[in-house]
């Protein structure tokens, strides 16, 4: 542990505190400082009830900086009121969920107040700070030589605290100045491309780019069709090639996924796919690489090419079973 000031950012949405934050906390008590302190930014009219229920769960002190600057959510005025802060608080360091949003401003607050940024953290050495490279490839072990860091934890990498060991932390409210902005939010909706299909499927079969081809789809297809209660998933790579429309999307940035069965087929593993499907009850992947990080996920691994794999699996079942459902 290293033993510094701590503060751990809160992110939240329509009045419900992101688990990330709850992970990030647990990250936060184990690897940097026993006692950190949970700042969240909010409008007046909110920050008591999420400050009320952050100290609650982590009984741990709790910081709410309240204006109506941060009433929705931009990176800006978050950033801005960040360092506002942190400035007057000292050497630190700064824990935020490695969520689209965390990372939207943790490079501009690391920048304000002069403390390295480490990205995508999932584990901690002594003093130092690891996260995956090369799609999961390999791992990084990163030192801070700053005497503030900043830090994004990767969701699913560490488990939250399952309530406060000591009761409900304290509550203290700190209202923010207002700050000239170059930027405002008018409002936040929901993506109306959201998959529930991928939600309530008992079976999900994922594509990664080691399919070789959008052609080779139709592997994936085969597969998923043998089962009555699936879904088809990808990777964000996937989606980027338009392979595959966005709702499919599995991930930090997509949907999150827990069914009976996960079939990854050419996945590589990197943490920010398997945060979006690591609480499967059973993972099997299929991949070419038998050093593909996905098999330290994966409940059983399959090294072969999913282009002679998938076909004799659904032969053999059809064999079996006729072309009935599974």
């Amino acid at each position: 542990m290293i033993e510094t000031r701590c503060y751990v950012i809160a992110l939240h949405d329509n009045g419900r505190v992101a688990e990330e934050t709850y992970e990030t906390a647990a990250f936060a008590r184990r690897y940097v400082a026993a006692d950190p302190c949970v700042v969240v930014l909010s409008g007046g009219g909110e920050i008591e009830p999420l400050a009320g229920r952050l100290a609650d769960r982590t009984g741990l002190t709790v910081i709410g900086l309240a204006g109506d600057i941060v009433r929705e959510y931009c990176a800006e005025a978050y950033t801005a009121s960040l360092i506002s802060f942190l400035r007057k608080k000292g050497n630190a360091f700064v824990c935020i969920p490695h969520t689209a949003r965390g990372i939207d401003f943790a490079p501009q607050l690391s920048v304000g107040i002069g403390a390295c940024c480490i990205t995508a953290v999932e584990g901690a050495g002594e003093g130092t700070f690891i996260r995956s490279v090369y799609s999961g490839r390999f791992r990084s072990e990163v030192r801070p030589e700053t005497p503030s860091a900043v830090l994004t934890v990767m969701p699913g990498a560490f488990k939250p605290e399952k309530g406060a060991m000591q009761g409900p932390g304290s509550v203290k409210i700190v209202p923010l100045r207002a700050f000239e902005l170059s930027t405002k939010t008018r409002g936040t909706r929901e993506a109306v491309h959201a998959n529930m299909t991928l939600s309530r499927a008992e079976v999900v079969v994922s594509a990664g780019r080691g399919l070789g081809s959008a052609e080779n789809l139709r592997l994936v297809e085969m597969l998923s069709g043998i089962f009555p209660k699936s879904a088809i998933g990808a990777t964000r790579g996937v989606c980027d090639l338009g392979w595959l429309d966005y709702s499919h999307q599995i991930g930090t940035t997509g949907n999150t996924v827990a069914p009976r069965l996960y079939l990854a087929c050419g996945i590589s593993g990197a943490v920010q796919h398997v945060s979006g499907m690591k609480n499967s009850q059973l993972i099997v992947a299929i991949n070419t690489d038998p050093d593909a990080s996905i098999f330290r996920t994966a409940h059983f691994g399959i090294v072969e090419d999913l282009k002679v794999f998938i076909p004799l699996l659904v032969d053999m079942y059809r064999e079996k079973h006729g072309d009935g459902d599974a």
